[in-house]
C-alpha cells in the first residue's frame, strides 16, 4: 500500500469516526485544532492495528509528532515498510 492510500484511509476513517465533520479534512490541518485528543488517537491507533496490520507500540506516540494526517500517515507507511 503506498502512502497516498494510507493518508485515504486515514482520512476517511478520522472523519467518518472521530471529527464527523461535513467539511473535509486537509493532510496538512492540525488534528490537535480540529478536535482530535487522546481518545481520539487511541481509536485511531486500534483502526490502523485492524485495519491496516500495523502494531504501533505506546511508547513510540507522540501526539504533537502525529499532528497532521500526513505526519500520521508517513509514520504508519514506515511502519508498514519495515514489516
Amino acid at each position: 500500500m503506498d502512502l497516498d492510500e494510507v493518508q485515504k484511509k486515514l482520512i476517511d476513517y478520522i472523519e467518518r469516526e472521530i471529527l464527523i465533520r461535513r467539511t473535509p479534512l486537509s493532510p496538512d490541518e492540525d488534528l490537535i485544532d480540529a478536535g482530535f485528543d487522546s481518545m481520539s488517537l487511541t481509536r485511531t491507533l486500534v483502526f490502523i492495528e485492524d485495519t491496516l496490520g500495523v502494531r504501533i507500540p505506546d511508547e513510540d506516540v507522540v501526539l504533537e509528532e502525529l499532528s497532521t494526517i500526513e505526519k500520521l500517515a508517513r509514520f504508519v507507511h514506515g511502519r508498514m515498510a519495515k514489516t
